[in-house]
């Protein structure tokens, strides 16, 4: 019979180092032992051999946690999970790793504050990022839904542009023109016409509703590669004039007025009143080109002109083209060979030599948000982008103190295993483990929170009109995204206490507590002082944010937005010729003007903005030089005392003026274009020519009154040359105008009230985008309303991570120097003295961190200086409010340490040494 294995020998010398008392080692020694003996036993009655079954009980050892009783009889605080000692052998990783993942989920679940406190950490960290990382996914990243291979595909626009404005002058293509660039485009396999228009939507007995509508050319589908839910694309002959009205549709839009995909074909739609027949379903993976805006109902160019005005004898035109670049061409040749074939128009069609003697093709890879504002959404993403990366180092943070805190209290645990023979690599698996199961909760509480702030974020991002919305969603790309970002901030977490884990160290286990030669205070220090730059950055661009908002909103924008309400009506679309129109407008201002809830009505061809781009004016007799180019605006008599625009000089039109036509129409200029013209605002009785086309041009219209100007292309821009002209005007035709009301009443109200009333004149004509111009102008504060917002919300939320973060490490910081203070209080310390030392601690925390974080923030500020206004990136009031901040956090994180150091009674101290 061999020797039995001499347990007590080897758990006395992995014990040593432990410098336990005698008597308590010698109890320890003897229920292991004891343990490990009758486990042996078991197992040679099993039919191990004494060698296998030595090497079992050792292993099982922490199954049977005999050593983790014996410890928690020392007064440790909780039973000890000892893994087997060393490494475990060839081909049992896989079991030490489940082992240690139990382990993991154990001890996590016997800490619920604390584990609770980490994950909302993290899920406050990775939730706005989430929600950042799907909104830059949807508009830049995420292949276009419901098309073939989207990569090869690019939007492409004709026009002349202004690259130091970052503006262009669109150049519409006739059919002529269009086929006489596609057919010979060798780098381009298909090229198809696209671009949104409006029209009022309805079914047969149903009411009205305006809907985007794709104006497209018939091979449009097959393009994009679309497959259609049911019934056909267009036929090339139904997009020749005089144009056929038939239409697809989107299958959401079937289902939900027919009831089914299927049934919907070869029924009808109205659109401007006017029947379209239904000849094919789009799928519902497919809303348009744009992600901004959904498109639900596709008509083929040909048959525009007969939506609008109702006659076929228009072609249709387009400046905005999709074009599936050909196998091994690239978008540059494709840009490259379309401006040669441009250039080619003129020999083919001498009549068009002059209009596109400037044209220029862009393309633009992939589909997407408007071609103009891609760069200006692409720095948008960037700098949000950066924010979240700044909150996930934030939160990191957080959770490697919260980590390391932990560590250091379980430094007797980790002690005994190590004198067990566990090694290194499984010491750091033990934390990874446990930081990547943090990590996980972490992220799906996270994607929780991204849900509800995705669609704030979204609505301040692209403001969408009553009634309509536009959906970001959170898709696998997004998911993978989250958790590969949760998983790196959770083994970053635990990369720190897995450091301490390692490093050797002598512990001692006595009465006494723990004494160890542990770095966790400086190390705790590095990351609370890091956790307080992050939140100063986050706070100066936040306070730098917000200041721009506030001086935005106090600029003098000509107009009092405040209560004033805008609707959309376009009797002209239905039919009407111009006397009717005109009639109808009269009908309906005259009865809306009647109600006593409204304080004024007026009516313009767009609400505050230019609506026909600018037109070359000038003063009688002038020479061409003097041109210059002005925006415009047609509207009636009571538009300025509605819009509470100012005029300084002479009159507004009168109601006749306004609303019948007939000579030449008198005219209001703003001051601006008064000035550039004559250098003087009083320019009343004297004449501005206006050109009807390039070769007519135009008679000599008498200015009656100068107004105000109001700033009609941005809050922040110079008010350009504006003049206005009656909406009743022999020169033009109208056939749809705004209607203002300025009412105290809600926006959605008095849209109720005006369809109601206008119903009343014709109800076939909705009464739509109803809208408050002040949230009009808000909109166009969009971006800057957005980071502040999110700048704010993320900042405060930096703000408490890092107060929570600096509270712990000097509360934490106070316990371990309880037996310091004591000593102090008895020798004679005063109450200030030991007040003095809790926040001398604190303060050189603080010092490394507002000293790094203004420097952080001096760089990461370069990203928002293009969005600032009346204040500078380095503006002092700035960075000394938020280092104000951080100094009042930084106190109120001492008062409750301080008042527990003050609470330490000598006498105990001095009894325990």
């Amino acid at each position: 019979m061999t020797d039995r294995p001499d347990w007590r020998t080897e758990i006395h010398r992995r014990l040593e180092p432990l410098k336990l008392p005698p008597t308590r080692e010698a109890e320890i020694v003897e229920e292991v032992a004891q343990h490990l003996e009758d486990r042996y036993q078991e197992l040679r009655a099993l039919g191990r051999d004494d060698e296998t079954a030595e090497a079992d009980a050792w292993r099982e050892l922490d199954e049977a946690d005999v050593l983790g009783r014996e410890i928690a009889r020392l007064e440790r605080p909780a039973p000890l999970q000892l893994p087997p000692p060393g490494a475990p052998a060839g081909g049992q990783w896989l079991g030490a790793l489940w082992q240690d993942l139990r382990y993991a989920l154990r001890t996590l679940r016997k800490s619920p504050a604390f584990t609770l406190t980490v994950v909302a950490a993290l899920a406050l960290s990775i939730g706005p990022t989430t929600a950042i990382v799907s909104i830059g996914n949807w508009l830049m990243w995420r292949p276009h839904p419901g098309v073939t291979s989207p990569d090869r595909l690019a939007v492409v626009w004709f026009g002349s542009w202004n690259d130091e404005e970052g503006s262009m002058r669109i150049a519409s293509f006739t059919p002529d023109e269009f086929s006489a660039v596609s057919a010979r485009a060798t780098t381009a396999s298909g090229v198809a016409g696209v671009q949104e228009n409006a029209a009022s939507l309805s079914f047969p007995d149903g009411v009205p509703l305006l809907a985007p509508v794709g104006v497209v050319t018939a091979n449009f589908f097959d393009v994009l590669g679309v497959p259609l839910r049911a019934g056909r694309s267009f036929l090339p002959e139904e997009d020749r004039m005089p144009g056929v009205p038939v239409a697809i549709i989107g299958e959401g839009l079937a289902r939900s007025a027919f009831g089914d995909p299927e049934s919907a074909l070869d029924k009808t739609i109205l659109l401007n009143s006017r029947p379209f027949t239904v000849v094919g379903i789009a799928p519902s993976a497919f809303r348009g080109t744009t992600p901004t805006q959904t498109v639900d109902v596709w008509i083929p160019g040909a048959a525009n002109s007969y939506m609008r005005y109702g006659v076929t004898t228009q072609p249709g035109s387009f400046y905005s083209f999709v074009m599936r670049v050909a196998p091994e061409r690239s978008f540059s040749d494709l840009e490259n060979e379309l401006n040669v074939l441009v250039g080619g128009i003129a020999h083919q069609l001498p009549a068009r030599t002059r209009r596109f003697a400037t044209v220029k093709a862009r393309v633009f890879p992939g589909l997407g948000v408007n071609p103009l504002r891609r760069e200006r959404t692409r720095r948008t993403v960037t700098i949000m982008l950066a924010i979240g990366a700044t909150l996930l180092l934030l939160g990191c943070a957080n959770v490697a103190n919260l980590l390391v805190f932990r560590a250091t209290r379980r430094e007797q645990e980790i002690a005994v295993r190590k004198a067990l023979g566990a090694s290194r690599a499984r010491l750091v698996q033990v934390q990874l483990m446990e930081g990547v199961l943090l990590a996980a909760a972490g992220a799906a509480l996270g994607v929780a929170l991204a849900l509800g702030l995705k669609q704030v974020m979204q609505q301040l991002l692209f403001p969408q009109p009553p009634g309509t919305s536009v959906q970001v969603p959170i898709d696998v790309r997004v998911l993978a995204v989250t958790l590969g970002a949760a998983l790196v901030t959770g083994i970053l977490a635990a990369a720190a206490p897995a450091w301490l884990a390692v490093r050797d160290r002598l512990v001692s286990l006595g009465t006494g507590g723990t004494r160890s030669s542990t770095r966790a205070p400086t190390l705790r220090g590095a990351l609370a002082s890091a956790q307080l730059a992050l939140s100063l950055t986050l706070l100066v661009g936040a306070l730098l944010l917000v200041t721009t908002l506030r001086n935005l909103r106090a600029i003098d924008l000509g107009f009092e937005p405040a209560n004033l309400t805008a609707m959309w009506v376009t009797p002209g679309t239905h039919g009407f010729d111009q006397a009717r129109t005109l009639q109808y407008f009269r009908e309906v201002l005259a009865s809306l003007s009647a109600h006593g809830e409204f304080e004024g009505v007026a009516l313009a061809s767009s609400p505050f903005e230019s609506s026909f781009g600018g037109r070359a004016v000038s003063a009688p007799g002038a020479a061409s030089s003097t041109r210059l180019e002005a925006d415009s605006n047609r509207v009636t008599h009571d538009y300025f005392a509605v819009m509470r625009v100012p005029m300084l000089r002479g009159r507004a039109f009168t109601a006749e003026e306004s609303l019948q036509p007939g000579g030449d129409p008198p005219v209001i200029v703003n001051a601006t274009l008064a000035m550039r013209l004559y250098g003087t605002i009083d320019v009343v009785g004297r004449g501005l020519r206006i050109p009807i086309s390039p070769s007519r041009p135009g008679p000599n219209l008498t200015i009656v009154g100068v107004a105000g100007d109001v700033r009609s292309d941005g809050l922040t821009s110079v008010a350009p040359p504006f003049f206005y002209q009656p909406i009743a005007n022999a020169y033009s035709q109208v056939d749809s105008a705004f209607i203002l009301v300025r009412s105290p009443l809600p926006a959605a109200r008095v849209g109720e009230i005006a369809n109601t009333i206008a119903s009343r004149t014709n109800s076939n004509i909705p009464v739509t985008s109803v809208r408050s111009l002040e949230t009009d102008v808000d909109r166009g504060l969009s971006q800057e309303r957005l980071f502040a917002w999110m700048l704010s919300l993320l900042g405060g939320l930096g703000f408490v991570l890092a107060s929570l973060g600096l509270y712990g490490l000097v509360a934490q910081t106070t316990l371990e120097r309880r037996r310091e203070f004591g000593i102090r209080m008895a020798i004679g310390a005063g109450r200030r003295d030991i007040i003095r030392l809790v926040a001398r601690y604190a303060v050189l925390v603080s010092v490394g961190g507002v000293a790094a974080g203004l420097a952080l923030a001096f760089v990461a500020t370069r990203l928002v200086e293009s969005m600032l206004f009346g204040v500078s990136r380095l503006s002092p009031g700035v960075y000394a409010g938020a280092t104000l901040t951080l100094v009042v956090m930084v106190a109120l994180a001492c008062v409750g340490p301080a008042l527990r150091a003050l609470r330490v009674q000598p006498v105990e101290v001095l009894r325990a040494e």
